[in-house]
Order: structure tokens, then sequence, then C-alpha cells
């Protein structure tokens, strides 16, 4: 994963968040996922994802920070099967994921802790296309 860092200096909190986005992003996409809209803003985030093959029709990344927190929802949206699928949105399922921003992203913009993000990209597309093949 390429660092999205190109400057140096503190970080705020605020700045942070987007490179922890980023990282995600980068994330999402090397495991085969190809972002189709992405939406950055000042506390909240919005990607779609979409896979060729996927038992998911798409991924949608929500961000949203808190503080030095930022909470991610991944929607994992399956394939419509009937009306009540587009009444009542049976067929998203949502993880959340919450992550210490200065855990992930140091005081000069550098991505840390890479393997845990990894492991848990990793571990939200599994869950989410588990579902998706019930």
């Amino acid at each position: 994963m390429s660092n999205p860092s190109t400057g140096s200096g503190t970080g705020t909190s605020s700045s942070k968040d987007k490179y922890l986005v980023v990282a995600l992003h980068q994330l999402m996409e090397e495991y085969g996922w190809r972002g189709i809209e992405k939406h950055f803003g000042f506390v909240k985030h919005h990607i779609i994802y979409i896979k060729p093959g996927s038992p998911l029709d798409k991924i949608e990344l929500k961000a949203n920070v808190l503080g030095n927190h930022m909470d991610v929802d991944f929607l994992g949206v399956t394939p419509q099967k009937g009306l009540l699928d587009k009444v009542f949105d049976f067929n998203v399922r949502v993880v959340r994921k919450s992550f210490e921003i200065s855990k992930y992203v140091s005081n000069d913009l550098k991505i840390t802790n890479e393997q845990d993000l990894r492991n848990n990209i990793v571990v939200v597309i599994k869950q989410l296309e588990e579902v998706a093949e019930e």
C-alpha cells in the first residue's frame, strides 16, 4: 500500500482522518473493489465500490469522524430479490468498525499499524460476502 502522505509537519485530527480514509480506500482497491463514487467531506466520507464476480452488488463505505475516532459503516448491498428488499432494505447488511485515528495515522501523517488495517478490511469483506451467499 502506498502512503497517502505527501507532506510533512504535524497533522491535525481533521486532516488525519482523510489519510485514514485514503488508506482504507487503497486497501479496498487492493482487494479488487473499484471505487466508483468518492465523496470526502469535513467529518463525513462516503465511497461506493463494485467488484465483478462478487455476490454483492456493491459495498458502501460511510465514515463519520467523532473526535479522535472514526466510525466506519461498511454496507454490503446484495441483489434485490423482491418488493420487500426495495421497501425495507432487506438486501443491505452493515458491518461497523471504529478506528482510533491516532493509532493508524502518525503526527507526521504516515500510516501506522497497516497490517491491522488490512486484517479489518479482509474480515469486513468476508463477513459481507458470506451474508450475500446465504
